[in-house]
């Protein structure tokens, strides 16, 4: 044999050995162990609002589960459309996860005309996480300072009350529709990006009435700058113990609380759905994480995968009932 010739059988040697070492390595890389890499977890309203802080709680305390580290990205537009659309159409892979609500999953199908996913089949729930009020608060110049006082002076305005909420769709902005409607007054939504962004505009005075997220309003609100006419759930928060709850302002049986779970894209593989929500199990039980979530207002309620998913359904229902009938539409 020539110089040449087993010169040619080395090389041929060394570029198959090599091409066994790639398609090795590659075999490896796509068996690595979830989670080999970073995970994104969407919200879909801006920095400062409930959603965002929930999040970002939630995000620190399961860092342990998660080596490669959890970012939260804000994908805001739409009522949180944009956000779950991009959810939906992720690779089922677990690194794409998003923070959902009623909002998305109930109220949105009903008041917007195009909605690009389907609530009941295009995601894989992962668990509940926390739900909260959400407040109907004024600005000091407002002279109200119960719901029934607010009602009255919302019925002399000439023109519908303005109010903001964190979205359009929100269970905000809903839950202001249907007060107005049981009160007998008039509203305008405005919608913003998030609770953060509403509550900078009451604080600016661009809007003298708010439907918000308990969390952003919390040093507001203890400040003075801030007056909560009352909350939206069936108890009071600890929060504010001095704001009545819609029951008690004399709407008998009006219960409107704002909840957050974690969804990811349809077909997720069931190990990492287990991963994940033993993880937001694990991360909800930790005191420090319970502390943070409570000094915003935030209750911590975890659902496994199955349960979360019937509540979802009972959600679809009540709350897509209650959009059909505010006669809302959002284009």
């Amino acid at each position: 044999m020539s110089a040449s010739a087993t010169r040619r059988d080395l090389l041929r040697g060394v570029a198959l050995g090599s091409g066994g070492l790639v398609l090795g390595a590659r075999g490896a890389a796509a068996q690595a162990p979830y989670p080999s890499r970073a995970v994104r977890l969407l919200v879909g309203s801006a920095p400062g609002g409930a959603t965002d802080i929930t999040a970002r709680i939630l995000a620190e305390a399961m860092t342990e589960a998660f080596p490669r580290g959890i970012a939260v990205e804000s994908r805001t537009g739409a009522g949180g459309n944009i956000a779950a659309e991009t959810c939906a159409r992720a690779a089922p892979d677990g690194y794409t996860l998003l923070i959902n609500d009623a909002a998305m999953m109930a109220i949105n199908p009903v008041l917007y005309a195009n909605v690009p996913f389907d609530p009941a089949q295009d995601f894989a729930p992962i668990a509940h996480l926390a739900e909260f009020p959400f407040v109907f608060v004024v600005t000091p110049d407002v002279p109200a300072r119960n719901m029934t006082e607010f009602a009255a002076w919302a019925r002399a305005q000439p023109d519908p009350v303005l109010f903001a909420s964190p979205n359009p769709g929100s269970q905000h902005h809903l839950g202001m529709e249907i007060v107005a409607q049981r009160m007998g007054f008039r509203v305008t939504h405005v919608g913003f990006r998030g609770g953060g962004p509403a509550t900078a505009a009451l604080l600016g005075r661009q809007m003298q009435v708010g439907s918000i997220g308990l969390p952003p309003l919390v040093p507001h609100l203890r400040a003075g700058t801030l007056r909560a006419l009352a909350v939206s759930t069936a108890t009071r928060s600890p929060l504010a113990p001095d704001v009545p709850t819609l029951g008690q302002a004399g709407l008998e049986g009006q219960e409107l609380a704002v909840w957050y779970g974690l969804v990811g894209p349809r077909g997720l593989p069931a190990e990492v759905v287990r991963h994940v929500s033993q993880a937001a199990q694990g991360a909800l039980a930790r005191p420090e994480a319970l502390q943070k979530l409570a000094s915003q207002g935030l209750t911590a309620r975890y659902m496994p995968p199955e349960a979360f998913d019937r509540f979802m359904a009972s959600e679809r229902a009540s709350w897509g009932t209650a959009a059909r009938a505010a006669n809302v539409t959002i284009r």
